[in-house]
């Protein structure tokens, strides 16, 4: 199974990727909105894991626009408000 992963928290993203590929996964890792459709275009994936707080391109938007085109590929939502915490 061959999953597209667009994430913009690096250590994150690089996780995911590690453990996705521990369990057999071929992922490939995009870090920007602009980039999900163009690797869409040029690669068959099997799910995306979708970040909605992605630069460039809002997840929301990419979103709209897979549904728009009728695109039959599942999708996770995987994001987390922006907030800072204070240590404890």
């Amino acid at each position: 199974m061959r999953i597209l992963l667009a994430e913009d928290e690096h250590a994150l993203a690089t996780w995911l990727v590690q453990a996705l590929q521990q369990s057999q996964f071929q992922v490939d890792w995009v870090n920007d909105g602009r980039l999900v459709r163009q690797s869409l275009k040029a690669t068959r994936y099997d799910a995306l894991i979708l970040d909605l707080g992605l630069p460039g391109r809002d997840g929301h938007d990419v979103l709209s626009e897979l549904r728009d085109a009728d695109l039959r590929l599942p999708v996770l939502i995987l994001t987390a408000p922006r907030t800072s915490c204070a240590p404890l």
